[in-house]
């Protein structure tokens, strides 16, 4: 079974530096060390080596200083092995870092039970990422989330004056309703009327935030 050293070794060896350029100007801090993988070879990484029945490295690799580490054991963990003690420690460790880490933890969050508590709680943190990875998580349960009108009307109210990466998830939120559940089309389209042009710096990307109306409006011809 092959060991975290041997895992950074092989890494290290990959290390594409046009992919780290694009990944720091995406946000990854100077304080993470980084190789710029791209995902899909990390998806390999995971399958030949069968990491997700390998725990004990899973979180080690969470547990590292190194981005590509980082994302590898989050993409390969099974979420149920993981404590809540755990997920409240990465939060902690990833919540000023950068969204790559956050959306891998927010996505492993996703697939648990108790994902919609983390989303309760963490939308109320003083931490932007933090605020982000809780909407994200609402994002996912969209079709069985009972309270996605309550969360849409308080998006109506608050959303201009969040954090710069809370207004982007919560933008994606209103779109997630638009398209997913049918009974709130309406609300949706009325509230990204209502909340207007949202604003995100997304770093030194070409990267624009979606305009909620429109995606929802060419989601629903596509149908």
């Amino acid at each position: 079974m092959i060991t975290f050293d041997q895992l950074n070794t092989e890494l290290q060896s990959l290390e594409n530096q046009n992919t780290i350029k694009i990944f720091r100007n995406h946000g990854c801090p100077e304080s993470l060390e980084l190789y710029g993988l791209k995902i899909g070879d990390l998806k390999k990484i995971i399958r030949r080596e069968k990491l997700n029945k390998n725990h004990k490295l899973a979180v080690e690799l969470i547990e590292s200083n190194n981005s590509d580490l980082i994302y590898l054991g989050l993409l390969a963990i099974d979420p149920n092995k993981v404590t809540s003690e755990q997920i409240k420690k990465w939060n902690i460790a990833f919540r000023e870092t950068w969204t790559m880490l956050t959306s891998g933890l927010s996505s492993l969050v996703s697939k648990r039970e108790d994902a919609l508590l983390f989303a309760k709680e963490w939308i109320k943190s003083d931490y932007d990422l933090t605020k982000s990875m809780g909407w994200q998580i609402f994002s996912e349960h969209i079709p069985d989330l009972d309270q996605a009108e309550d969360l849409l009307l308080l998006i109506k109210e608050t959303l201009q004056s969040e954090t710069n990466r809370t207004r982007y998830s919560m933008n994606g939120f209103i779109i997630a309703c638009g398209i997913y559940k049918d009974d709130l089309y309406d609300n949706a389209v009325e509230v990204a009327k209502s909340v207007g042009k949202v604003h995100v710096n997304l770093g030194k990307t070409a990267c624009k935030v979606p305009d909620a109306v429109s995606y929802i409006e060419k989601a629903k011809n596509r149908k």
